[in-house]
């Protein structure tokens, strides 16, 4: 019957106390450096703690941006230190966020030893020829690597298992989602910042991966019919059902934890280049302004070429000096450049992260080329860059 996952949810898992009982300073103690947690980030921690002594395993979903990533880390470093477990913990992520994970927990969690495996199949196997003498609290992989190396990662009995973007174990018939059942693994936590209630069948798939013992592969079906009928009680039993396991929160729910956002718009003038350009690209069609039923995908035309020429000359062909040599020349003829690089000079001292976004990759492609040029000058304290960029390929 329905009532038959929540029966054995209460028989099984207790109650988790509400109110945090877990200090910043304790979280310091085992090794926490260099970040402060918010206060919803305490209460994540604990709650994952209480979710490790009970629980085969459980989903952190909170929104993107909430910091999924230091609550997880912190606790390893609970478990590593309050209970004197040396791990080993096995991270899985994809390849895009491989580097983030490395320097987070190299930043905020030093005192963890953590071996990347990465890279072809020759320094693979030479860390595989090693492995008798490999000293690691962390192994942080890829998914790809982790089914092409499975024979070689299921040697460890890994303490707890960390899947990051764990919407790739929705499906319980995928290769990612058996081979990892095969491991021996302590306790399993699911990240992942979308909502997962949508598809029974792939909340499910979670819940059988983290708790098998409570949500076996063969009850599948008996738990989309139970809780399909979203109308009427079914929907809230499933979040009854669903409480122990997933913690999830919103933006707007914990927004007097974070600091309000602030907008400045700077406004720069224009170097002569560009100034040259502009007035060309205008007098070129000066006739499409004067024209009532003026053509609008020429004018959206002028438009474009007018935001290139403002972000910077070199976007268009044939304006960038030869021989192409890195040189001030590339911050000079942009204003919008010059006043970036004395920006990002004064933050870049005071030790601040920056995002840098542009909605054409032509430009991002310039902003590399400046970080590294920058970069090589600053030699002491170089910039260091992540260049994120995403392609959309059209199919005919």
């Amino acid at each position: 019957t329905m009532t038959s996952f929540p029966l054995k949810i209460q028989t099984l898992i207790p109650e988790k106390k509400k109110k945090a009982t877990l200090a910043h300073s304790d979280l310091q103690k085992w090794g926490l450096r260099g970040i402060q947690l918010r206060s919803y980030q305490l209460d994540g921690v604990q709650w994952l703690t209480q979710c490790l002594k009970n629980q085969q395993g459980c989903i952190l979903g909170d929104e993107m941006g909430l910091g999924k990533t230091c609550q997880t880390i912190s606790l390893l470093l609970y478990v590593a230190g309050a209970l004197g477990g040396k791990g080993p913990f096995l991270v899985l992520s994809p390849l895009s966020v491989l580097e983030n994970w490395r320097s987070e927990m190299e930043r905020i969690a030093p005192s963890l030893t953590v071996l990347c495996y990465k890279g072809d199949k020759e320094r693979r196997a030479e860390i595989q020829r090693d492995a008798d003498n490999l000293n690691f609290h962390v192994l942080l992989t890829t998914y790809e690597l982790c089914l092409k190396d499975a024979s070689f990662l299921r040697k460890w009995k890994w303490r707890v298992l960390v899947v990051d973007e764990a919407h790739r174990l929705k499906n319980q018939n995928s290769l990612l989602h058996k081979t990892l059942t095969e491991f021996s693994v302590g306790f399993r936590v699911l990240l992942t910042g979308t909502p997962i209630q949508n598809n029974l069948q792939e909340v499910y798939s979670l819940l059988n991966f983290i708790q098998p013992s409570l949500f076996p592969a063969d009850e599948t079906e008996h738990f989309v019919t139970s809780y399909s009928n979203v109308q009427n009680q079914p929907a809230l039993e499933l979040q009854g059902v669903l409480e122990p396991f997933l913690l999830r929160r919103i933006k707007s729910q914990v927004a007097a934890d974070l600091p309000k956002k602030m907008e400045l718009v700077v406004y720069h003038g224009m170097s002569a280049l560009q100034k040259k350009y502009y007035k060309a690209i205008l007098m070129k069609d000066v006739e499409a302004f004067g024209n009532e039923q003026g053509n609008k995908t020429r004018l959206l035309n002028i438009l474009m070429q007018l935001r290139k020429c403002v972000d910077h000359p070199y976007l268009f062909d044939g304006v960038e000096p030869e021989p192409f040599e890195m040189g001030e020349h590339l911050i000079e003829a942009s204003g919008k450049l010059c006043l970036l690089d004395s920006l990002l000079a004064h933050l870049h001292n005071g030790g601040h992260r920056i995002l840098l976004f542009s909605q054409m990759t032509r430009m991002l492609d310039i902003l590399q080329d400046y970080m590294e040029y920058r970069g090589k000058q600053r030699s002491r304290s170089p910039c260091v860059h992540l260049y994120i960029c995403s392609s959309v390929h059209r199919t005919r």
